[in-house]
């Protein structure tokens, strides 16, 4: 049975469910996952909405309160205050042992696309019914959302991506360097070790940790340490252009124009910072000049705005999407 929490707007159920697609996955991380629903005046046409997290967050990380500005969940009762608002978020739990998930299968992390599209989806219909679904997240969430709902347009209708990894070679290759000095004297098994010990990692172990965790979920190798190919040699420096090339294929700057027609029926809804300390900006925006390219009908909006604390912005865009999949 649910716990169901009473909120002035709405209520905040959660379910446990098993999940299949994550059976025998390598870091033994648990099949055992938490759903944490949003309901508001639930109607048979209804979307449900799934929410994917940024990187070090999970389902609970939309809960988190904030008093210096609109989190999440002020603006899930803000959107609430109109009467004939409805909604059904779901949140699910996708922490992993490399501290994070770009919801993609990967022989080295566990079958986190399937979890999504077959396990979270599976749970919606039979609990729920037959309903359109749409996806959104920031970060890393926002690559999820785009990178599934760009895959599986049978499934979703539409995606809001906050701020998603997009071009590849601003967003990551700075962390690089850091990574490269702590891994010069420590293997990668061994920096889990010290990441996971550590009371407060700092910007340079946050961003080791990100890169390893990228190639886990990118670049995963059976036969290697970790089960995963870094994307540089740690003895020479250089970069590995035949793993970095396996990043890039997932890049959504890269591999837009390839499913372009898994799109046009889409909502689709991109939303930046200019400031964006991770140059992500950059990415989105040439995302949106492709997609103007080929006439694909989106709404995408800068803000004067950086990586973090933007999480308002769903408040503009969450009534978007649910509006378009009402129709």
């Amino acid at each position: 049975m649910p716990v169901l929490e009473s909120r002035e707007n709405f209520d905040v159920k959660r379910f446990v469910i098993k999940s299949k697609s994550l059976r025998g996955n390598s870091p033994r991380d648990p099949t055992r996952r938490e759903l944490v629903i949003l309901e508001r005046n639930v109607k048979d046409n209804t979307p449900s909405l799934i929410g994917l997290a940024g990187f070090f967050g999970s389902s609970t990380s939309f809960l988190n309160r904030s008093y210096s500005g609109h989190d999440f969940f002020k603006v899930m009762n803000r959107i609430s205050e109109k009467r004939t608002s409805s909604f059904l978020i779901v949140l699910p739990d996708t922490m992993t042992s490399f501290y994070g998930n770009q919801y993609v299968n990967s022989t080295a992390v566990g079958n986190y696309e399937d979890f999504i599209v077959k396990d979270v989806v599976e749970f919606i219909e039979e609990k729920y019914g037959k309903r359109k679904i749409g996806l959104f997240g920031k970060s890393s969430g926002g690559f999820g959302s785009y990178n599934l709902a760009s895959r599986y347009p049978d499934i979703f209708g539409g995606f809001i991506d906050v701020s998603g990894d997009s071009g590849f070679e601003y967003c990551y290759i700075k962390d690089f360097p850091a990574a490269i000095s702590k891994l010069g004297s420590m293997s990668p098994e061994k920096f889990l070790r010290y990441f996971n010990e550590k009371p407060r990692p700092d910007t340079s172990d946050q961003g080791t940790m990100n890169t390893i965790a990228m190639a886990a979920f990118y670049s995963p190798n059976k036969k290697s340490g970790l089960g995963l190919d870094l994307p540089f040699d740690l003895r020479s420096h250089k970069l590995r252009n035949d793993v970095w090339n396996r990043w890039l294929v997932l890049d959504p700057l890269r591999n837009l124009e390839e499913r372009l027609d898994n799109l046009k029926d889409e909502k689709v809804i991109l939303q930046v910072g200019r400031k964006d300390e991770f140059s992500i900006n950059i990415g989105m925006k040439g995302m949106s000049r492709l997609l103007d390219k080929n006439k694909v009908k989106h709404e995408y909006k800068e803000y004067d705005e950086g990586h973090f604390g933007i999480e308002y912005l769903y408040e503009e865009s969450i009534p978007s999407l649910i509006s378009a999949l009402m129709d």
